[in-house]
């Protein structure tokens, strides 16, 4: 698989190597095997999902500052922290509350927030601090519009082309299970669908497609843990797996298309309640947009 790939080769197989649910290594490892990345570059540079811009920026390995081990330790931490939701998106946040909350230094946990707001994921608010990136509808609509154009072509592609021990493999995937709210079992459940899909767009062969498929997965999943903590959604996506390896299996690429339509267009509904039942919009005003789009009341 791609991404595992490339994880063992920028990490050359460590035991301190990231957990592959991390979508900001996620992004990394994909872009690191698409452009055949040699082990020594890969040492000096990571790749680092911008969320805000939706492209891949590059920057080289600093040896200023805290020990890279602490602001690793530190920005982990908190990049998980905020993708899992445990951070609410929206909410403001200080250097000095991160460090305290993560137990790490202040100048680890400067770092880390350096880092974060390259990525997008936290915005500097002048004499406030930072705002964690609220989830909009515009990422919502965006995002899953992308992923239906790219995921519908995978599925297309896989049709008839995934073999006996592939769909073996994607059955055992495809009964994962979570309990909403538990943040652990929904990573786990998160990362196991992610390899569902990645494993479908490898049949393929188009590395490219399996890059831009895992980076968008990457960027969905706050959104997808912001959702599954209201409501269980895992029997229905298990029901929506089976049907696409049945259709998978004897190539039926109409079938594959349909049921894929159909399985992102109920995981971006069950976001988008999440987001409407927010206390966040619950006292938002809407109006008309003037000429310079901005809302009035």
């Amino acid at each position: 698989m791609v991404v595992s790939r490339a994880l063992a080769h920028l990490y050359g197989g460590s035991a301190r190597a990231p957990p592959q649910n991390d979508p900001y290594f996620h992004a990394s490892a994909c872009q690191l095997a698409v452009n055949g990345t040699t082990k020594a570059v890969a040492s000096r540079i990571m790749i680092c999902l911008s969320w805000g811009m939706g492209h891949v920026v590059q920057f080289e390995r600093s040896h200023k500052g805290p020990s890279r081990r602490q602001s690793d330790i530190a920005f982990n931490a908190i990049h998980r922290a905020i993708v899992r939701c445990e951070i609410r998106p929206g909410s403001m946040v200080t250097e000095v509350d991160l460090a305290t909350q993560f137990g790490v230094g202040r100048a680890a946990g400067r770092a880390a927030v350096d880092r974060l707001s390259l990525i997008g994921l936290l915005q500097p608010v002048r004499r406030q601090g930072y705002k964690v990136k609220p989830i909009t509808l515009r990422d919502l609509n965006d995002l899953f519009q992308l992923r239906e154009i790219v995921e519908v072509a995978c599925v297309r592609l896989a049709a008839g082309r995934v073999d006996a021990a592939d769909l073996h493999r994607l059955d055992r995937l495809c009964r994962a299970d979570y309990k909403p709210g538990d943040r652990e079992s929904e990573a786990i459940f998160l990362q196991r669908n992610s390899e569902f899909h990645l494993s479908v767009a490898a049949a393929t062969g188009n590395e490219r497609l399996i890059a831009v498929l895992s980076q968008t997965l990457a960027e969905l999943e706050r959104m997808f843990h912001f959702g599954l903590s209201l409501r269980d959604r895992g029997n229905e996506m298990r029901s929506e797996h089976q049907a696409l390896i049945d259709a998978l299996a004897v190539g039926d690429a109409a079938t594959a298309e349909r049921v894929t339509i159909d399985q992102l267009r109920a995981s971006r509904a069950m976001v988008l309640d999440a987001l409407l039942s927010s206390a966040s919009l619950l006292d938002v005003k809407i109006g008309a947009e003037n000429h310079k789009g901005v809302l009035r009341e």
